[in-house]
């Protein structure tokens, strides 16, 4: 069979090179060896074609044979890719509608060792596409590596290599940031050897890679758009995987992630504003039952922006089962005082706040209800701010909303609920048929008892191949977090320093005049004696104070918050930010020994982008080649611009450039290879008309010579 493979490339030499540049390609060939898995056949096939390449090249006869075939098809291609690059001059058109080198004939057994010289140049699709195709020419019997069978060993040699390609497909898009790509990659190699049940060793390898990559699928996923449904679901399943094998939020499974457990929640913390209110109470409510205080906490979050946004105080009161649960360990009446209020208790919420400890909290709700005859005016204002900036903001579909206890209070769905909620209880209950707007039973989370959240010393969070640097943590307890949090959160809400009022003068919220009836709530609460007229609930008892100046709402982000202990910094994976440094404007080029960086690399690709445009584009300034590309190449592309030019034609291009590395010849300090992705986006003019265009995301390979003290470019190669 023929693969697209010539002797110089199998040997890692240019075909100026000298002999013995040659011989030294040759013996460094020879003592590097594959990966100890392969058999000694795949091994030997490799060497065959190594010797038979330096046999050819070696023999003056026989290379000068070699050579004038070789040549001959160059120029063949050539004229085949000036013919068409006339009018389409792109990275991926005219210099690699074909492969650049010549073919070689090669015998069947020796397939496994040309995907071996494949896998050593970086051709990891061509091992696929090759190894692929060659696994159909194979007997499928059942594999083993104790059979010594030609068949059987040229098989698992094939399945290696390709599974193999597929990991190094998946760590370049991993360094790349296309986290799912790099996923699905390493999936589809973990898949065919898990198949064909061969390599534990190297299955527990990708797997290894695979979970620690997991985060970052994870936010690429969820940050896809709403409309998106299945990758969003696949992020989501990815992170209940995570949560299982980490046995909760706050467990002591291990994912091997290599996240400990603050910079678990800080990635919590981090994915949160990508998820819906309906998709975090879902995720979160599930995972209070373990039970996890944490969970508990982002659930009720979860359940009050959904229930207030989509006015089902149905929600709320789950909500508010849920804030039971966690009292007796934890300091919440804060938020057991703005759910009684949403839910119409004030009685309930005057009781919460005689419980509250944060004085300065009191203060300004205090500050707020002046001429008041009760606090009710102060914890609408405080609890409208609350609900935009510590509960709206967390919300992928709640954030551009706005707060409105007013809007809230006025649904008719909504008074009508809280007239039943309020209403005493008759003989015999009438049964509501509509489940969204039917308060529910008492949730089974308001039977248990959260244990308040204890840190585990902070593990080791870098996640190779990336290492990503995490702020580090001490054990932070919440409860005096939240305290911290919420008197700096009230300094700020009120920055005039009071006196704290003793306990036993604590304000106390008083009843509204028009609510006389029962107040029924998961915790009974002592009913009032007047008599409750639920049409006024709205305008007279709740929104007395509402109407007033709105305060800032950057207030409420400094506020106190459950989750504070959460918020001490944020796992450091992003989708904005690069994960490498990128360098300063006057970064060097070239080191001291003249040696190309990769800031010079990223450099020559760009002028080569830029030469071009201008010699195809309408000045047709030909002459801009001549600064970056070398022979044979800059005759090709002369010729090619020189008929655009006679064509009165012209193109005009965009493009975006990332250079992935840089690797010099280890035999010739004066050359290397640059691998770059390129965007190219262009349209071609006839006239001054735009007969068509593309848009084209290519992986590209440079090969570049030094000449003098400058860098060019020799060949250039469209790898994807």
């Amino acid at each position: 069979m023929r693969i697209p493979l010539d002797y110089y490339r199998i040997l890692g030499i240019f075909p100026q090179a000298t002999d013995e540049q040659l011989r030294q390609a040759y013996r460094d060939r020879s003592v590097q060896l594959p990966r100890r898995e392969y058999s000694n056949q795949g091994i030997q096939a490799r060497k065959q074609l190594l010797e038979k390449a330096y046999s050819v090249l070696s023999n003056p006869a026989q290379k000068a044979k070699y050579e004038t075939q070789f040549w001959q098809d160059q120029a063949a291609y050539q004229e085949e890719g000036d013919k068409a690059s006339v009018e389409s001059p792109t990275e991926g058109v005219g210099e690699n509608a074909r492969p650049t080198t010549s073919e070689i004939e090669i015998e069947p057994e020796q397939v496994p060792g040309s995907l071996l010289i494949f896998q050593e140049l970086g051709e990891y699709e061509l091992v696929i596409k090759y190894g692929e195709s060659y696994l159909q020419t194979l007997p499928t019997s059942s594999l083993s590596l104790d059979i010594d069978n030609t068949a059987t060993q040229q098989r698992t040699d094939t399945i290696l290599s390709i599974a193999l390609a597929y990991l190094e497909i998946s760590r370049e898009q991993w360094h790349q940031a296309a986290y799912e790509e790099a996923g699905q990659a390493g999936s589809q190699g973990l898949s065919l050897l898990e198949k064909n049940s061969l390599f534990p060793s190297l299955q527990a390898e990708i797997k290894a890679e695979l979970q620690k990559l997991r985060p970052y699928r994870i936010l690429e996923l969820l940050a896809a758009p709403l409309k998106n449904k299945v990758p969003r679901q696949t992020g989501i399943e990815l992170l209940k995987s995570m949560l299982n094998e980490r046995q909760g939020i706050d467990g002591r499974g291990n994912d091997h992630s290599g996240l400990g457990i603050d910079d678990f929640l800080r990635f919590i913390q981090q994915i949160r504003t990508y998820l819906t209110a309906a998709e975090q109470k879902d995720i979160f409510i599930e995972e209070a039952q373990r039970p996890s205080s944490v969970a508990a906490y982002l659930g009720v979050y979860a359940l009050i922006g959904q229930g207030f946004a989509q006015k089902l105080p149905s929600l709320i009161l789950e909500a508010k089962t849920v804030l039971e649960g966690l009292e007796p360990r934890q300091d919440v009446s804060i938020e057991q005082a703005i759910v009684s209020l949403l839910l119409g208790q004030t009685q309930a919420a005057a009781q919460a706040l005689e419980r509250c400890q944060d004085q300065q909290a009191l203060n300004f709700i205090r500050e707020q209800s002046k001429g008041a005859p009760d606090l009710l005016p102060g914890l609408c204002r405080y609890s409208e701010h609350w609900l935009q900036a510590e509960v709206f903001a967390h919300f992928r579909d709640l954030k551009e909303k706005t707060a409105s206890l007013k809007e809230y209070f006025a649904d008719p769905e909504v008074q009508t609920y809280l007239n039943q909620l309020l209403s005493p209880p008759r003989p015999k209950p009438q049964v509501v048929t509509t489940p969204e707007k039917t308060p529910p039973s008492r949730s089974r989370l308001s039977n248990r008892r959260y244990p308040s959240y204890q840190p585990l010393e902070q593990g080791n969070a870098a996640l190779d191949p990336v290492p990503l640097p995490v702020r580090s943590l001490s054990p932070v307890d919440i409860r005096d977090v939240r305290r911290r949090k919420r008197k700096q959160y009230s300094q700020k809400l009120d920055p005039k320093p009071s006196t704290p009022t003793p306990p036993e003068k604590s304000p106390s919220l008083q009843p509204s005049p028009v609510q006389t009836a029962p107040v029924t709530t998961p915790t009974q609460v002592r009913p009032l004696r007047r008599t409750y007229k639920p049409t006024r609930l709205t305008v007279v008892a709740l929104l007395g104070g509402v109407g007033l100046i709105a305060l800032g709402a950057t207030w409420m982000y400094k506020a106190n918050s459950p989750l504070s202990a959460l918020e001490q910094g944020q796992y450091s994976v992003s989708l904005h930010q690069p994960l490498i440094e990128i360098p300063p404007a006057d970064a060097q080029m070239v080191t001291a020994t003249g040696m190309l960086t990769l800031e010079g690399a990223q450099q020559v690709v760009e002028t080569w982008l830029s030469s071009k445009s201008q010699a195809f584009g309408q000045g047709h300034n030909i002459d801009a080649l001549n600064e970056i590309l070398a022979d044979p190449l800059l005759s090709r592309w002369k010729r090619r611009a020189q008929q655009l030019q006679q064509n009165q034609n012209y193109w005009t291009y965009k493009h975006a450039v990332t250079v992935n590395s840089f690797k010099p010849d280890s035999n010739n300090a004066n050359q290397g290879v640059v691998d770059a992705n390129v965007q190219e986006s262009a349209q071609y003019y006839q006239g001054n008309q735009v007969s068509r265009s593309y848009n084209d995301n290519l992986r590209v390979r440079y090969d570049v010579v030094r000449q003098g003290d400058r860098w060019l470019i020799q060949d250039i190669n469209v790898i994807k």
